[in-house]
């Protein structure tokens, strides 16, 4: 059994070994069809599809907890301009949508919310903003001449980033939403499953009793 399954998912699976025991221990004891069969051979089916379905939403899932990590924050206090003391406090959004996080740092004793992004979704277009603003003030002329190639440089580096990243991310969004969508498939063949099974159990307990 798969140690990835939810707990209607673990109630089903003890159902399904229930049932398969008890009915070859029937069919044994020729208290039941032998096309009692097939129904025994569906419950090892779906078991198998529901272990595959674990294992599949708990690889999606690390997935995109892999992902959260690519954003390192490297974040230093407004005020001392150090890192040594910063404590995480939380997250908060900012007026852009974009999600940060806030720190406190015990030295000077003050909370602040650091600029960028902690997420890589919120990432992309964070760095597309930047990338744009900068490109405008190339184009303007607003940098100086002696930074200009090293603002050029700047924005191909990050659109270079940005191509990389923007397809991983998107490939994740796409197997979540899937992922999503068989979960809500899922929990409506469990819950019909087995409801039939707990009938089944039923008219097993009572060919059982024919013996006494």
């Amino acid at each position: 059994m798969s140690h990835n399954l939810k707990e209607n998912e673990r109630e089903l699976i003890k159902l399904i070994n229930f049932f398969r025991k008890h009915a070859e221990k029937l069919m044994g004891e020729n208290k039941v069809d032998a096309e009692f069969q097939q129904l025994i051979e569906t419950c090892e089916k779906f078991s198998e599809q529901l272990n595959l379905h674990a294992t599949r939403r708990e690889e999606v899932l690390q997935q995109r907890e892999q992902l959260k990590g690519l954003v390192k924050d490297n974040a230093v206090c407004p005020k001392c301009n150090k890192s040594a003391n910063l404590k995480f406090v939380g997250t908060d959004k900012s007026p852009q949508g974009w999600k940060s996080n806030k720190y406190k740092c015990r030295k000077c004793n003050i909370e602040f919310v650091w600029a960028r992004p902690n997420n890589p979704w919120d990432m992309i277009p964070y760095v597309e903003n930047f990338v744009a603003d900068l490109h405008q003030k190339v184009e303007k002329q607003e940098i100086p001449e002696n930074e200009k190639q090293q603002a050029i440089d700047t924005i191909a580096q990050m659109e270079g980033n940005l191509q990389k990243l923007k397809p991983v991310i998107e490939a994740s969004d796409l197997d979540h939403k899937e992922l999503l969508e068989r979960e809500e498939e899922m929990a409506k063949m469990i819950h019909e499953f087995k409801n039939h099974l707990l009938i089944i159990k039923i008219k097993m307990d009572t060919w059982e009793s024919r013996k006494n």
